[in-house]
């Protein structure tokens, strides 16, 4: 029974601290910054510190023409980023589609897969390059400008169907997290009274079977 208090204990040692850990993770949420329909371009006053994705939708004309190009491999979209103090980052936004297996079925859209960056204005931006989409932080504040090279667009024509711009917001703080907080530090107490209990209690009838035995 005391070695049941113990072990008791100890499991509910553990449960606290995976409630506290659970209480510590922070999820991250978008948030719509902007968007432009049918154009080229997407501007917007971005606030210094925050973190932004940029996605681009294709439209039907991007689709066809990926098909009828026949292409197995990611398209490019060359694109620049225009900061507040007229600095340049200048990238390519690789799309691919999956071809139709049959002459009654039309391909996918065209989805943005890969980034690759030239030239980065980093007084302005840090560029995360690991993300499929353009994901970037601005160092200062101000309006930025994405927009879409037309001129090197040669697989296709026309404006993307939308362009998107997301701002990453970390939340932690709800009652979720209040209430996992809470009952891991209940948790951490119960299991440590328990278990100090289950030792002292162990130890106690221990220290009675010796003096029993000596008898």
């Amino acid at each position: 029974m005391r070695r049941a208090l113990f072990f008791l204990g100890l499991a509910i040692l553990l449960a606290g601290l995976s409630f506290l850990g659970i209480s510590s993770i922070k999820g991250v949420v978008r948030e719509r910054t902007t968007n432009s329909t049918g154009s080229w371009t997407l501007s917007a006053n971005l606030t210094e510190g925050n973190t932004y994705i940029l996605d681009i939708r294709s439209t039907e004309i991007w689709r066809d023409d990926f098909t009828a190009g026949g292409y197995e491999d990611p398209q490019p979209v060359d694109m620049k980023i225009f900061s507040p103090s007229g600095g340049e980052t200048k990238l390519q936004a690789f799309f691919i589609a999956r071809q139709p297996t049959s002459p009654y079925y039309k391909g996918t859209l065209p989805i943005l897969v890969f980034v690759e960056y030239g030239t980065v204005d980093s007084a302005n931006l840090e560029v995360d390059r690991s993300h499929p989409q353009v994901r970037f932080a601005a160092k200062q504040g101000g309006n930025y400008t994405a927009s879409i090279i037309q001129d090197t667009l040669n697989w296709t024509r026309g404006p993307p169907k939308e362009m998107i711009l997301d701002k990453e917001v970390v939340q932690n703080q709800n009652s979720y997290t209040n209430l996992f907080q809470g009952s891991g530090v209940a948790c951490l107490f119960t299991g440590i009274v328990v278990s100090a209990f289950g030792v002292r209690a162990t130890k106690k009838m221990t220290t009675k079977r010796k003096k029993t035995a000596k008898k």
